[in-house]
């Protein structure tokens, strides 16, 4: 018997019981629906938590820190790993890294135009710059040679205010009275091409003014630097140099290699690290601990959270999985009393010649046709239950968690999953189906048509 052949006969087969066919296919619909969308909102939740993160920090790029610690007097305990130019060249040559820039954190009063606030500055390698994760907005990044130029974050404008008001919030400060700071606009688009002035004092008492500027103005996708601006290094390690009193040499030792007994004026603050994916990431993370350093990583947090998805989605999808097993029990029943009422069909089947594997195919042809119908229209109706899900909970997640212009999804369904869904639906049915299969093929020919 040829395959097309049983897929006809299994159809009419079918066709001639549609109410009971319907209700074992709505059986198999119900289940696989139960497992697509459960298992669909356990890889939603994982996505939305990994791009919230990737929001807050990329998921390639590790901070490494001197490995020193100091007891509860300040006195450093133990050897630590210098973060100086020899570090910058251990880590560079590691497999894996895309790019390194050691940096320095710098922070001081500011003046921009008619308003005052404070400026966080971070001084970077500028030509490493454009090798991290740095969405520009508007205007461009630092590159090689850039001097007195900055990229600030999309709300630095927001640390800026009129002089009159900044005057008066430090008079009512002095006074001991409670300051309330309304919120004001974001113009921070319009630092660009600005001058900024830092305003830096010593340990000695000094003052000095250094003016930047504002070149670029990074994308709110960069969230976890938009309270920031970025300058070359080498600006950052002369204006560190003033604020130590402006009596130590600002070119970097070089390292002998071994380690130190405490932090040196010359290391770098933090060294930052960028990998080629989330997996070397963790790789080198744990490989810079081993060596003595801190290291830390978005990825870190992520894989706790893929650990908790993963088992998520093994309980939802397990109890979608129940229901599948009740629809299979369906199956099974359909298919014997099927075989109840077609006696004397199976038995004239086997006189004119059919053998024992056309009769087993033709049944377990109806029952994966059950299950492929489930499984189709399960998967139909999960896309569906899946879009309203999503509608539902758009407002939530875009106000509610500040999801800005990314789009989020509770409910995800990738192609693999749906694949599955329906493979799995037809193995079930197949499955369901061997157990009536090889009844049919037992019976006697002679004694179901005399029965019959």
């Amino acid at each position: 018997m040829f395959k097309l052949d049983l897929i006809n006969m299994a159809y009419k087969n079918l066709w001639r019981r549609k109410v009971r066919t319907f209700l074992t296919v709505l059986g198999v619909l119900i289940g696989t629906t139960s497992i697509v969308v459960m298992i669909s909102i356990g890889i939603g939740l994982n996505d939305f938590q990994r791009k919230t993160l990737e929001q807050w920090g990329s998921l390639n790029q590790i901070e490494v820190y001197t490995g020193m610690m100091w007891d509860a007097e300040g006195n450093p305990i133990g050897d630590a790993n210098p973060l100086n130019d020899a570090a910058v060249e251990e880590l560079k040559s590691i497999p894996g890294v895309v790019a390194v820039s050691p940096g320095y954190n710098l922070g001081g009063r500011a003046i921009w135009g008619k308003k005052e606030g404070y400026l966080q500055l971070v001084g970077l390698d500028e030509k490493e710059m454009s090798n991290f994760e740095f969405e520009i907005g508007q205007g461009r990044l630092l590159e090689e040679g850039d001097r007195f130029n900055i990229v600030v974050g999309s709300e630095v404008g927001m640390n800026f205010r009129d002089r009159r008001e900044m005057e008066m919030m430090d008079r009512m400060y002095r006074q001991g009275r409670m300051i309330r700071m309304e919120p004001q606009e974001n113009k921070t688009s319009e630092m660009l091409n600005q001058r900024v002035t830092l305003e830096i004092n010593n340990y000695n008492g000094q003052t000095k003014r250094y003016n930047f500027m504002v070149v670029g103005i990074l994308s709110e996708k960069n969230r976890d630097k938009s309270w920031q601006a970025f300058a070359p290094i080498e600006e950052i390690k002369r204006i560190r140099d003033f604020t130590m009193g402006g009596g130590r040499n600002t070119e970097t030792k070089p390292s002998s290699g071994k380690k130190s007994s405490g932090p040196s004026p010359d290391d770098y603050e933090f060294i930052w690290v960028r990998t080629a994916d989330v997996n070397a990431t963790k790789t080198i993370a744990n490989e810079l601990r081993e060596r003595g350093y801190q290291a830390y990583s978005m990825a870190d947090a992520l894989e706790g959270i893929e650990q908790t998805s993963k088992t998520m989605q093994a309980i939802l999808g397990g109890i979608g999985g129940i229901t599948l097993l009740v629809a299979a029990l369906g199956i099974i029943n359909t298919m014997i009393m099927s075989i109840y009422e077609r006696t004397r069909e199976i038995g004239i089947m086997k006189v004119i010649g059919a053998s024992f594997l056309d009769i087993r195919m033709l049944f377990l042809t109806e029952a994966g046709l059950i299950g492929f119908l489930g499984g189709l229209f399960g998967l139909i109706f999960s896309y569906s239950i899946s879009k309203l899900i999503n509608h539902l909970s758009a407002d939530f997640i875009n106000q509610g968690m500040a999801a800005g212009d990314v789009a989020y999804s509770i409910s995800l369904i990738p192609p693999w999953l749906a694949l599955f869904a329906l493979g799995f639906s037809v193995l079930i049915g197949v499955i369901a189906g061997v157990y009536p299969a090889n009844r049919a093929v037992k019976l006697s020919p002679i004694k179901a048509i005399r029965n019959e």
